[in-house]
């Protein structure tokens, strides 16, 4: 995702870019993209972000993160291209999102845990009706998610979870189907739909892994997911930028599962297929309060 954006901005003559990074992160250099090593990130945007027009930023929404950059960003009063720090934590939870989603929206059945106080009884009687998953509420890696059948399957991966920190998790219900994500870019007053993309998902007896996309996919409830994800995006207020939302298909029932209120994978692979610079398109619907139609020319694929 970051070659995708330097890539993108380093064909833009009339930008000046300074591109921050740790010191610890090797990636291809830009000629046009100035590259600026810090140890201390916060620290350095507290003094130095003033002296910016605008940032774009690329960061999970682990350990809130995004939102701690945001909230610096918001005091100096700097342009975000991208959400603002009440919805970046909203979206930091899956429970905290689920509790914004209005309850005509289909969501899956969960239930908010804390990893070091769990009622096993209770999730023991749920067991004996369905088929469990279980995920950190505020982690963006697919790296931890889990099926589990009865309450020993649990006890182990609650031990991988305090390994990790994970103080709470998600447990919902198991839905069989077809998982996608919806593509979007949001501004105050426009929800640009981009394109509906496939994910691709590898399921062994235990593991849940996303693998990658292929983007954009026709699909046959096209019109009911993209009404579906503009009343979901609008009952989250200060959603701005690259927005995805992520969706499971059963039969024809759209399940809600989450939001990402950042940059997400397909964008790798759109950056590639519009007629327009899309990292220039984007900052310019932002800061201009614009919506730009963006055509797609053809699909592609992304894999990790």
């Amino acid at each position: 995702m970051l070659k995708s954006i330097l890539s993108d901005l380093n064909d833009v003559e009339d930008y000046l870019v300074d591109y921050i990074v740790s010191d610890n992160l090797s990636f291809d250099e830009f000629p046009n993209c100035n590259v600026i090593h810090v140890d201390d990130l916060f620290s350095w945007l507290d003094v130095n972000c003033e002296y910016y027009d605008c940032c774009l930023f690329i960061a999970p929404e682990d350990d809130l993160i995004q939102y701690k950059i945001t909230l610096i960003l918001e005091k100096h009063g700097i342009p975000i291209i991208g959400s603002n720090s009440s919805a970046s934590y909203t979206c930091t939870s899956k429970s905290r999102t689920y509790d914004e989603i209005p309850d005509n929206i289909l969501k899956v059945p969960s239930k908010i845990i804390n990893v070091n106080n769990i009622d096993y009884e209770n999730i023991n009687s749920i067991l004996k009706k369905k088929k469990l998953i279980i995920k950190p509420d505020n982690r963006t890696s697919s790296d931890l998610i889990y099926k589990f059948n009865d309450i020993h399957q649990l006890r182990k991966i609650i031990k991988k979870y305090e390994k990790e920190d994970v103080l709470k998790a998600l447990i919902q219900e198991y839905i069989p189907g077809n998982s996608i994500s919806v593509s979007t870019i949001c501004n105050n007053d426009h929800i640009d739909i981009i394109s509906i993309n496939s994910q691709e998902i590898k399921e062994n007896t235990t593991q849940i892994e996303y693998t990658g996309c292929k983007t954009p996919i026709q699909h046959p409830l096209k019109k009911e997911i993209i009404e579906q994800t503009k009343k979901i995006l609008t009952n989250i207020p200060g959603l701005r930028g690259f927005v995805g939302v992520d969706y499971i298909i059963h039969d024809k029932s759209i399940y809600f599962i989450e939001i990402n209120s950042r940059i997400t994978t397909p964008y790798i692979v759109l950056h590639e297929l519009t007629d327009e610079n899309l990292t220039k398109t984007l900052i310019e619907n932002l800061l201009n309060n614009e919506s730009r139609k963006i055509k797609i020319k053809s699909t592609g694929y992304f894999y990790k």
